[in-house]
């Protein structure tokens, strides 16, 4: 005789009774409500946050809504320092790439300058030698 043969030949189980389960069945899908309840209220705290924080309050809630999504949350918390920054921030920061736009090719102009320069200056100390 195996311990299969003893747990079945010995062991008769009581009937559920169907009150138990459709009460069961209540009391999980209460619980539910309640544990969806209490996320809505924390992340509203969340959004209430944010937006008393301005720039930083909104990338911290984007990318950590981005984070928990699956997104890329570095993307998320651009948008969301973006759209909680005041207007004279959006000016400040769009003149900052403005500028930095037209001076690269300047930057870039002194660079080759001074590379054309220390080849030549290595060229000429070579020659001599």
């Amino acid at each position: 005789m195996t311990a299969a043969d003893v747990v079945d030949a010995g062991a008769e189980r009581a009937p559920v009774a169907p009150d138990l389960g459709s009460a069961l069945g209540s009391l999980a899908e209460a619980a539910v409500g309640r544990l969806s309840d209490k996320v809505d209220e924390w992340i509203q705290g969340l959004e209430e946050y944010a937006a008393s924080e301005g720039a930083t309050g909104g990338a911290i809630l984007a990318g950590v809504k981005a984070h928990l999504q699956g997104k890329n949350p570095v993307w998320a918390a651009m948008k969301g320092a973006w759209s909680g920054a005041s207007v004279q921030l959006r000016v400040v920061a769009v003149l900052v790439l403005l500028l930095v736009l037209l001076l690269a090719p300047v930057a870039l102009l002194v660079v080759i300058l001074g590379l054309l320069i220390a080849a030549i200056v290595a060229g000429i100390r070579g020659a001599t030698r």
